[in-house]
């Protein structure tokens, strides 16, 4: 008898250990949400990368005319510096006119991102957005839009940054991925308990 439960607590600690990585990497993987492109009014492209990423990603599905017009979300950096006067320049770098870049620069969280560029694409007329942001960013940052957005009427389309340096497979064997992962899920569990989400 003995013999059998050792055995059977040896199987269940093999299939755990089998199984491990794949559990992992669908906790990874559940962060990401991407919608079906289709024309939109806007681009909101979400501040909190460090490469540039979210931006060069928008900036492209704005050359490839998926949208007329890009909002740059992100609130005070360093100084009188801000993301979204950052991310202004690197999209002006990138080749975006001036006049189709939009400003969004008071947010210090996603929900504010949210929150605060809500009025301008209302301004801009949007009835449908594309939304920007890293892979490991798009489950959250797309629930909060989208509860925020229902009662205007504004579609949301969620498109994360296709080239990330970020990987959901095996993050956990590096720092940098681990720490996005385990940030976002308590961030999620954090705005849950605050109705951010549903």
């Amino acid at each position: 008898m003995k013999i059998k439960i050792l055995l059977f607590v040896l199987f269940i600690i093999l299939i755990g250990w089998l199984s491990y990585p794949w559990i992992l990497n669908s906790m990874a993987g559940f962060l990401v949400v991407q919608g079906k492109l289709s024309k939109a009014d806007a681009i909101l492209v979400l501040a909190g990368d460090s490469n540039g990423e979210r931006v060069a990603q928008a900036v492209a599905l704005y050359k490839n005319g998926w949208a007329p017009r890009l909002v740059m979300s992100g609130g005070p950096a360093v100084w009188s510096l801000t993301y979204a006067r950052n991310m202004r320049n690197q999209a002006k770098y990138l080749g975006v006119p001036d006049k189709d870049l939009y400003l969004q620069d008071k947010s210090e969280s996603t929900y504010e991102d949210a929150k605060f560029s809500l009025p301008i694409l209302k301004n801009l007329g949007a009835r449908k957005i594309i939304l920007v942001s890293s892979p490991y960013h798009m489950r959250r940052a797309t629930l909060v839009t989208r509860k925020m957005y229902r009662s205007s009427n504004i579609e949301i389309i969620p498109y994360p940054v296709q080239q990330s340096r970020w990987k959901s497979d095996g993050w956990w064997k590096r720092h940098e991925d681990t720490q996005m992962v385990v940030w976002e899920y308590m961030a999620m569990i954090e705005y849950l308990l605050k109705g951010w989400l549903i």
